[in-house]
């Protein structure tokens, strides 16, 4: 069974900020760890690397994630290769894809 990374405290209390309400079940504790299989390091540092280039909407029921702005992830990568580009982007796609869902996962009314 596997489950998504949580939410850190700090972050929890961001968004309690913005009012937007975090699940206690989704905040991690501190010693929350996990492996990432060497083939997808470099996709899993890509994809932290890119935490602030995120497209969100406010409205009423709180913040919606749209996606990864790829022009800006395209700023942030220059210099690598046509190829090498795009078979990250095809990885990136994948993390945001499954980003996504928690992120906008439903929320309490």
């Amino acid at each position: 069974m596997s489950r998504p990374a949580g939410i850190d405290p700090d972050l929890a209390s961001d968004f309690k900020e913005l009012g937007v309400n975090v699940a206690p079940e989704a905040i991690a504790s501190k010693e929350e760890a996990f492996d990432v299989w060497r083939v997808n390091w470099k996709t899993v540092i890509s994809f932290v690397t890119l935490e602030t280039q995120w497209r969100v909407v406010s409205g009423h029921a709180g913040l919606t994630w749209l996606g990864l702005d790829y022009a800006a992830a395209a700023a942030v990568f220059r210099g690598r290769s046509h190829r090498v580009w795009q078979r990250l982007l095809s990885e990136l796609r994948i993390m945001e894809h499954a980003a996504l869902e928690i992120l906008n996962a439903e929320r309490p009314s």
